[in-house]
């Protein structure tokens, strides 16, 4: 007897006629029991080859090999062994991303996460993270969305499992909807260009474009050697009196750079809190919060402000040449929340250096500093010996353009 198939539904009719979708497949999607959400993701992307491998992955993950679900802190030894083992392969070197002990420590620090996780034989073999924002371009508010952390195995690569990963549903906390996606590519990685070009050729179509380059808007970072450095008395850690001065010195710094939210004194506690009100629990191992922001007085008024996030507590890079094997594993402080009164370049310069000192105190190799739009400034850390960084990023809206990021280090 021939096998009864659900009848096809008005909207998957009418989705597989307007992408060119084969009645047969159709009617497999329709077996499937698809849902009607998870069909509108891939009718925004998926001409009918795409059916057919989307198709397929559905299947395995209803009844088959892999388990798509968002990661828990019970995957933390497994998230890790992922990343160690999912290098990046950029002209003569491997780039391998070490998160551990705590995986999850960047993702902690940004807004409204979702780290979603392909797995198999009981090992994680893909993952992708998506953070929502509010955030202005070009003075306009807008909510985006920011795509990271793509990862697959290296022994489970040429799979389709990237694209498959970042498919996967999102958290309700990430699905409230944004204007557009907006993505950061490290400076010559063209075999990630030539992924997104192979499972979305129309990714870059509305990004700039520059000859030699990845695809995208140049940001710049500085790597401020870590150094000695002796106490600064006019140095000291916020207090929460001290915040809505914090707050005006940060919007003052940045005020007019695209991607950039308006602090205001119940975000900036929120962040020193760590979203916590009241005690932390005692098992608790903070990331960044109230000791790691610091404020420069000077006559008795605070000048300038700026945190300090020990990335490499967590999260290092091993850079590996692939003919020699020579390797070598970098780790960083990052600045965040930072500003500095009109014409007080001095005093940011003096905080900052204040910051590769404890930076070094920590054990790390290097301060990272976003230094676009900081012409003034840029010019005294020159004395730091400063080693510039640049990466690329994806911005597709054409009706409002991004054309002066802001880079906050939570997000590179």
């Amino acid at each position: 007897m021939a096998e009864q198939r659900p009848p096809l539904s008005d909207e998957l009719q009418a989705t597989a006629k307007e992408r060119g979708w084969p009645e047969d497949l159709a009617s497999r999607i329709a077996a499937a029991r698809v849902t009607a959400s998870a069909l509108r993701s891939w009718a925004w992307w998926v001409d009918a080859a795409g059916a057919e491998r989307m198709l397929a992955f559905h299947e395995r993950l209803v009844a088959g090999d892999l388990r798509g679900r968002e990661a828990t802190t019970n995957d933390g030894e497994a998230l890790s062994d992922l990343w160690a083992n999912a290098p990046e392969r950029i002209g003569d070197f491997e780039i391998t991303i070490l998160r551990e002990p705590n995986p999850f420590a960047q993702f902690r620090l940004q807004e409204n996460v979702t780290l979603s996780v392909l797995e198999q034989d009981r090992q994680l073999v893909a993952c992708v993270s998506w953070s929502r924002r509010n955030v202005l371009v070009r003075g306009q508010r807008i909510a985006v969305t920011y795509g990271q952390a793509l990862r697959v195995r290296d022994t489970h690569r040429r799979m389709g499992l990237g694209d498959f990963v970042r498919r996967l549903p999102w958290t309700a906390s990430v699905s409230r909807g944004h204007a557009t996606q907006y993505d950061i590519m490290r400076s010559q990685n063209f075999a990630v260009v030539n992924w997104w070009k192979k499972y979305n050729p129309e990714f870059f179509d509305s990004t700039p474009q520059q000859e030699g380059e990845v695809p995208g808007i140049p940001i710049h970072v500085w790597q401020v050697p870590a150094r000695e450095g002796g106490k600064d008395a006019g140095i000291r850690p916020t207090r929460p009196e001290d915040l809505p001065t914090c707050v005006e010195l940060i919007n003052r710094t940045h005020a007019g750079q695209d991607l950039f939210r308006p602090y205001t004194v119940e975000f900036l506690e929120a962040v020193l809190d760590e979203g916590f009100w009241g005690e932390r629990p005692e098992w608790w191992q903070p990331v960044y919060s109230w000791p790691d922001h610091l404020v420069l007085e000077e006559n008795g008024r605070i000048v300038a402000c700026a945190g300090l996030w020990d990335r490499g507590a967590n999260l290092r890079e091993r850079w590996r040449h692939r003919e020699s094997g020579e390797e070598r594993t970098i780790s960083e402080g990052a600045l965040l929340d930072w500003g500095f009164e009109a014409g007080a370049e001095a005093a940011m310069e003096r905080l900052i250096a204040h910051l590769a000192a404890l930076t070094r105190e920590r054990g790390r190799d290097c301060l990272c500093v976003p230094i676009d739009y900081q012409e003034a400034l840029a010019a005294r850390l020159q004395t730091l010996e400063p080693v510039p960084e640049e990466r690329w990023l994806r911005w597709s809206m054409e009706d409002l353009r991004c054309e002066r990021p802001h880079t906050d280090l939570r997000y590179w």
